[in-house]
């Protein structure tokens, strides 16, 4: 490799630093911010039934640890109606194909809720190849996700995703403490 060609290496690889930077601290912070949003919806549709002393929930703090964020406190909710005991836990920002997860998990099952974008209806796998940074041809630039809970289900080999809303909540809330 000629000097040339080290410089030149060096120059791809600053720019490619300078346009993929992320900030951390950012990310955590919209996280977060998107658990606050879940259980205020949950604590709302379970109002009703906390009112009448038939639902009763309570937080307790969690620690995760992801990579490039570090170990950081989340909340981790309990909910216990009619002798039935449900978590809800936060999983991560961080994964592969989803802005962040919760699971609420029962004594029969657990049932995933992720942050996708909200046109989305299920995992969706592309692959583009570049060759030294650059974007591949015929690759349309990809839009900024609207990220929106949804509820993933699982049906044989196929998965798909539902809205997040108050009916799909309780069909889900039903299959895990009813099986």
């Amino acid at each position: 490799m000629s000097k040339k060609d080290f410089e030149d290496l060096l120059t791809k690889h600053e720019i490619k630093s300078e346009e993929k930077e992320i900030d951390w601290q950012s990310e955590k912070s919209e996280w977060l911010k998107f658990i606050g949003q879940f259980y205020d919806l949950l604590e709302e549709w379970l109002s009703p039934y906390q009112k009448q002393g038939k639902v009763s929930y309570a937080y307790k703090e969690l620690q995760l640890t992801e990579d490039y964020i570090g170990t950081y406190t989340v909340k981790a909710m309990t909910v216990d109606f009619a002798g039935q005991k449900l978590t809800f836990e936060p999983i991560g920002t961080l994964l592969i194909g989803t802005k962040g997860r919760i699971d609420m998990e029962g004594v029969k099952g657990r049932v995933q809720f992720i942050l996708a974008d909200k046109n989305s209806k299920g995992m969706k796998i592309s692959v583009a190849i570049s060759i030294d940074g650059e974007t591949p041809k015929g690759k349309e630039p990809q839009e900024i996700p609207d990220w929106t809970w949804k509820i993933v289900l699982r049906e044989s080999r196929k998965v798909s995703f539902v809205d997040f809303n108050e009916e799909n909540f309780f069909n889900a809330l039903m299959e895990v403490v009813n099986g």
